[in-house]
């Protein structure tokens, strides 16, 4: 399935992903809500309060808001928005649908100071599975609390926009966009849950994305997600109580490679996955074959086994001994 982003400097910065459904864990803004990142234990929803929600409601983006609507109730969500943001054309519903189409969830920034933007969900159009296919044989990934980890990967994009000129550059690019908010999901999951699974899901997810299509290039976040799950584990993780002091020492960490590092990437894959390829070139883009081997390693041994998979890395790279 491919996806085009399309930046929308109006006002706003865009942003949509496809995402499986589940029921979404939230909490309502209290006056005193903090405006630093940290989270807090989610606690079971009544009925009452579930069904508000689905209405609109309004979470903490640092020491902002953001709008969070469903597509089923977006005329009365909006209303919720400030009068000189519902009076922009980017904001009204009609360019909502319009622009969300076939997307099952999508992010608006603004350029407010009090409302970082709104995030729309689709969850009619949500998928269960990832599915990637592998010479003859098609492998299919189940997504496991998909909706939940969708909305903490948009809010992600709103809290990396809010922190550029200052933790982050003031200039990223869609891929740097795309892979810090999988950077801050995966923040999210270690304060939510008492393992690193979903974190592996999402890793496995975007490789197998990727294996499906090339275009899903944009969206690989694989490559950072390893390196944050090999150098923190859940415990380091946690003690991060901000979300702005691990991006700090993340970041770091991080490659940054050129739209020519990762058109080089994008052609090794095509001519390594690609639906016309008929047998292996070994040598081709051998320069780039050990970081795409290392990154896509643990994804092709959940699919084929440890051993499968070391076999066909070699038969189709020739720097994999």
């Amino acid at each position: 399935m491919t996806f085009h982003w399309q930046w929308l400097f109006v006002s706003l910065i865009g942003f949509s992903v496809a995402v499986a459904s589940e029921p979404l864990s939230v909490q309502p803004l209290s006056a005193s809500a903090s405006a630093h990142t940290a989270v807090n234990t989610i606690k079971p929803m009544s009925d009452s309060v579930t069904s508000s929600y689905r209405q609109g409601y309004f979470t903490d983006i640092a020491n902002k808001r953001a709008l969070v609507c469903y597509v089923t109730t977006l005329s009365d969500c909006l209303q919720m928005l400030p009068t000189h943001l519902r009076q922009q054309t980017v904001f009204s519903r009609a360019a909502i649908r319009n622009a969300i189409g076939y997307k099952s969830a999508m992010v608006l920034s603004a350029h407010d100071k009090a409302i970082a933007g709104v995030i729309v969900l689709n969850p009619n159009k949500d998928i269960s599975e990832q599915s990637g296919s592998i010479g003859l044989t098609t492998y299919q990934l189940p997504l496991k609390q998909q909706a939940q980890l969708t909305l903490w990967h948009e809010l992600g994009h709103l809290y990396n926009i809010d922190l550029q000129q200052t933790l982050l550059p003031r200039s990223l690019s869609e891929y740097q966009h795309e892979w810090l908010a999988d950077i801050y999901l995966l923040w999210r999951i270690a304060h939510h849950y008492p393992q690193l699974d979903l974190a592996w899901q999402q890793f496995h997810r975007r490789n197998l994305a990727l294996i499906n299509d090339s275009a899903n290039l944009s969206h690989w976040s694989a490559p950072q997600l390893q390196i944050a799950l090999t150098h923190y584990s859940i415990e380091q993780l946690q003690k991060f109580v901000r979300y702005e002091d691990f991006i700090a020492a993340a970041y770091p960490l991080m490659p940054l490679w050129s739209e020519r590092d990762m058109a080089e990437f994008s052609s090794l894959i095509q001519r390594t996955f690609g639906a016309g390829v008929v047998q292996p070139l070994p040598g081709y883009m051998f320069w780039r074959q050990p970081k795409l081997a290392e990154v896509l390693s643990p994804t092709l041994e959940q699919l084929m086994g440890k051993d499968n998979a070391q076999l066909w890395l070699q038969q189709q790279f020739r720097t994999i001994e």
